[in-house]
């Protein structure tokens, strides 16, 4: 179950992502909107996050991706865990070529 803050802070976020993407902000603002809420290591966890499961999406094999950004197989394979769980959702963002599992 989800916790009763959890959903409430998630529907916050959407508010103000939604409120962002309205102000139509160029690259450069929306990376200093980035650094003003998110912290080095936060912006390094999420960007890690997103070309693991681009990588995943593509088709490369985990390994390869351990090797390629340098992170343990297990951080690889929760990636993967992501794709899997949030398949439909996921591929909306990160498209499956040929060679990918669905």
């Amino acid at each position: 179950m989800i916790h009763p803050r959890s959903h409430k802070s998630t529907r916050e976020i959407l508010e103000f992502i939604a409120e962002v993407h309205e102000k139509n902000l160029d690259d450069i603002e929306c990376e200093q909107l980035l650094r003003v809420f998110l912290t080095p290591a936060e912006l390094d966890a999420l960007s890690q996050r997103l070309q693991i499961v681009d990588m995943i999406s593509k088709g490369i094999a985990q390994r390869e991706i351990s090797e390629k950004l340098g992170v343990g197989i297990a951080t690889v394979t929760r990636g993967s865990r992501m794709l899997q769980e949030n398949n439909e959702l996921l591929h909306k963002v990160f498209p499956r070529t040929d060679q990918n599992l669905s």
